[in-house]
């Protein structure tokens, strides 16, 4: 994964998870811990809630992390897809070490903690130019850290 997406997700906390499934999409705001080593999102969740009941029959997963501004100029954003795992064992324990360094204040043992394994990352930063854009996909051969801004129509 190239850095400049990296370390945008590292200093990020906060995301969006949209799922689905045959009947409606769903929605949910969750504080997550980048686990760059990994390609993950790792973050706590209820497996009652309703966006973890549809994870558990389509795992598949579109989200977004952004710096809220109201300046075209400024926008910078990710915009992913993943696959959403429920961790247990000695996976689990690994993860929540990862994600209690970072916020141990609402850390709650009656919570689960899940993964979104990271399949395809844009990277979108008007600070570089127009309608800049950086991308990742699992299994790229290729990484380059140069951006392309995105032509009109």
């Amino acid at each position: 994964m190239q850095k400049r997406i990296a370390n945008f997700l590292n200093k990020k906390y906060l995301c969006t998870l949209s799922v689905a499934d045959d009947k409606q999409p769903w929605a949910v705001a969750c504080f997550y811990k980048f686990d760059e080593a990994n390609c993950r999102l790792i973050y706590m969740s209820s497996e009652q809630t309703t966006h973890s009941k549809i994870l558990h029959k389509n795992p598949q997963v579109a989200g977004t992390i952004f710096s809220p501004t109201r300046f075209h100029s400024s926008i910078q954003g990710i915009q992913f897809l993943g696959i959403v795992n429920l961790l247990s064992g000695e996976e689990a324990k690994i993860a929540r070490e990862l994600y209690e360094a970072e916020f141990k204040p609402y850390v709650d043992d009656r919570l689960a903690i899940w993964e979104v394994k990271l399949e395809q990352v844009r990277l979108i930063d008007n600070s570089l130019g127009k309608f800049g854009k950086m991308e990742w996909k699992k299994g790229d051969p290729e990484v380059s850290d140069d951006f392309q801004t995105i032509q009109l129509a």
